[in-house]
């Protein structure tokens, strides 16, 4: 996420503007409010100590700066304080930041999703295993459109707050569908919980990470390439297919000796020997998965994996 755009109310200087956003946003975690810190005119260590901070997932953050108390966040955050807000049209799908202090809008400021080169290639390979994408997002339905657009997504629920994103998940999930849930953030830990499988990015907030199943501490390329999700998938379904592999000829060995042991066609020394050679090969068949590799085999499920 980006600042793209600053756009303050008459008599507003636009520093400020950003001084005290980025004051309020420097005490929340979520991407917004990071480009919003990104982009004040100071340096975060330099911003400003606010006091009273609240967050409202998926609304936006308040709070006390400079004897001010400013409110960061959507237009109905602000309407539901009491606060006037006219219809302001955002431009090329970016995300309208309100700002407000002393009951009074004072300015906006645009922040616009910038698609990683490598998102695209991440959907495709989803696709490849046999998922539907879902694009579920707090942002606005323009920009999440946006995004959905550059990436090849097709199904998009925008505008919802983190309780709504768990009702999405649920929907899902009583319709008989398996739903993995990605996130990094705040917003998307009761997601993360609620999934069949929750996917939990290692450079997102700590509270992302211990609601989810599983969490990618080593990306492909980028700390937050998507890529790694599928890649994470792929590996799953590989180890679970040796795992069956293994049981099988484990249960095939058994069921084929022990009989032939009852009426005395199988020595003790002859057991023994196939024992080992049976333990080699479960060792032999696992250490394959070792010619796994990132992103070449990415490939549709198998009998095996939809037998899971």
């Amino acid at each position: 996420m980006t600042v793209v755009g600053v756009t303050p109310e008459p008599g507003v200087d636009a520093g400020e503007l950003l001084r005290l956003a980025g004051a309020v946003e420097h005490a929340a975690e979520h991407p917004i409010a990071r480009a919003v810190v990104a982009a004040a005119p100071v340096v975060p260590v330099l911003l400003p100590r606010v006091d009273g901070f609240r967050s409202l997932p998926g609304l936006g953050a308040k709070g006390t700066v400079d004897s001010r108390h400013v409110i960061v966040g959507q237009a109905r955050f602000l309407a539901s304080g009491g606060i006037p807000v006219p219809s302001q049209p955002t431009s090329n799908g970016a995300t309208a930041v309100l700002v407000a202090w002393g009951g009074l809008l004072r300015g906006t400021i645009l922040v616009a999703d910038t698609v990683k080169p490598t998102s695209r290639e991440a959907v495709a390979r989803l696709r490849g295993l046999g998922l539907r994408p879902v694009l579920v997002t707090g942002d606005t339905e323009a920009s999440a459109r946006s995004a959905a657009a550059a990436t090849g997504i097709e199904y998009v629920v925008a505008e919802v707050l983190p309780a709504e994103k768990v009702d999405v998940v649920r929907r899902l999930q009583a319709e008989g569908r398996v739903v993995a849930m990605v996130g990094d953030g705040v917003n998307d830990a009761a997601a993360l919980a609620a999934a069949d499988l929750g996917i939990a990015m290692g450079t997102g907030t700590d509270v992302a990470i211990e609601a989810s199943d599983l969490t990618i501490v080593r990306a492909v390329g980028a700390a937050t390439d998507l890529r790694a999700a599928a890649d994470a998938v792929a590996l799953s379904r590989a180890t679970l297919r040796t795992i069956k592999g293994n049981l099988f000829w484990a249960f095939a060995y058994n069921v084929a000796m022990i009989p032939l042991a009852a009426v005395g066609l199988v020595t003790p020394v002859l057991a023994a020997a196939a024992m080992a050679v049976s333990s080699v090969f479960v060792v032999t068949n696992s250490l394959r998965l070792f010619r796994f590799r990132a992103g070449r085999d990415v490939t549709r499920p198998s009998f095996l994996d939809q037998t899971a």
